[in-house]
């Protein structure tokens, strides 16, 4: 591929809410310049929502089988960006690539194992471009988590808002970045909308609790919120991961309670989970956290955070013109940049890799 100083990118995510899929056009370098040309976020339909969801649960030891999602997947991805280069009017000649995050089914740091699903050289043959993707892998190889791997464009933010900020992603798991002592830091940090998503489900048939309304009328579970705080995860230092079924446990204790009881108690999780994190001696000259991720919209998690650290501004990054539903999107398209251009995508501070690396897989497609 061509090298240039900046390029046209589709970047694509499917998080781990598993609710829908993001897609932003962007026009970037990869350093320190990023413009948005078109993006958008497409809900998934509920039953869509509980196929990708039911894969975790199947066995995946099977080639057969996970040829079978890795289609399924791949379709959809195909589908939804076919759907966004129609509906914005855009020639596939002013697309230097395509950036892609894969659905991702399974994540084992401890194993060096991580699967997302999604084939990016079917897509690349689809479409007849090149794709970058597989982002995790290299990093889990050099000893690191795998995730966050899109620190680097937190970083961009951060220096563009408010230095002395921290990012917080709250999609299907919490993860955060921040600045401290010019040293990049980012790591997981707790679940978010993942197991209240899933009670939403078992419970009403919905796929999120709206402004976290349903939340604020329960009340949590002290019991079952202790155990929560005793999970070993939260003795392990920064950075490490999480998978998104790691608390899965618990679940199954929530969904015995009254409804509304459970969303709290659920949603006490991740706000347990910043207010540990804003404790933490990195913390210390953090005046403002901004939230990006489907979970920014949860009201009743954000005034709470507000009644609890009053010393800390809790901001969206919708407040400084940025969606924060398609940051992740933006995301991908950044590092696809970074990828092609070799580099840093993880350090030892972001994610626990050796030395700090770049990463990624060019799917290159044959124009002959």
């Amino acid at each position: 591929m061509k090298k240039k100083k900046n390029y046209k990118v589709i970047g694509i995510m499917t998080g781990t809410s598993m609710d829908g899929i993001d897609i932003s056009y962007c026009f970037t370098n990869g350093l320190n310049k990023i413009k948005i040309l078109n993006e958008k976020s497409y809900n998934y339909p509920i039953s869509t929502q509980n196929s990708i969801k039911k894969i975790k649960l199947s066995n995946l030891s099977n080639k057969k089988n996970t040829a079978k999602y890795d289609k399924n997947i791949t379709e959809i991805i195909i589908n939804y960006l076919k759907k966004f280069l129609k509906e914005f009017h855009i020639p596939k000649k002013d697309i230097d690539f395509i950036s892609l995050s894969g659905q991702t089914i399974i994540h084992l740091p401890k194993k060096k194992f991580t699967l997302q699903l999604g084939n990016p050289n079917f897509i690349s043959k689809y479409f007849k471009l090149n794709v970058v993707s597989d982002f995790r892998i290299k990093d889990l190889l050099n000893g690191g988590q795998g995730a966050p791997i899109g620190s680097y464009y937190h970083k961009l933010l951060i220096n563009k808002i408010n230095p002395n900020s921290a990012i917080i992603n709250l999609g299907g798991v919490a993860n955060f970045s921040l600045i401290n002592r010019n040293t990049l830091i980012s790591s997981d940090i707790g679940p978010a909308n993942a197991i209240t998503d899933d009670l939403m489900f078992y419970f009403f048939k919905k796929k999120f609790d709206i402004n976290g309304n349903l939340a604020s009328k329960g009340k949590k579970d002290i019991r079952i919120t202790e155990l929560y705080k005793k999970n070993s995860f939260f003795k392990k230092k920064f950075p490490t991961s999480l998978d998104r079924n790691n608390f899965y446990y618990l679940f199954k204790k929530l969904k015995k309670l009254e409804p509304k009881n459970a969303l709290n108690t659920s949603s006490h999780f991740t706000i347990h989970s910043i207010i540990k994190l804003t404790d933490h001696k990195i913390f210390k000259n953090i005046n403002e956290i901004i939230f990006t991720g489907g979970g920014r919209k949860n009201k009743y998690i954000l005034k709470s955070l507000r009644n609890l650290r009053k010393n800390i501004k809790f901001s969206l990054i919708d407040d400084y013109k940025f969606n924060g539903d398609l940051l992740e999107a933006q995301m991908f398209a950044y590092i696809g940049v970074r990828s092609i251009k070799k580099l840093i995508l993880s350090s030892q501070s972001t994610t626990g890799v050796k030395k700090s690396i770049s990463g990624g897989k060019l799917y290159k497609f044959n124009y002959e």
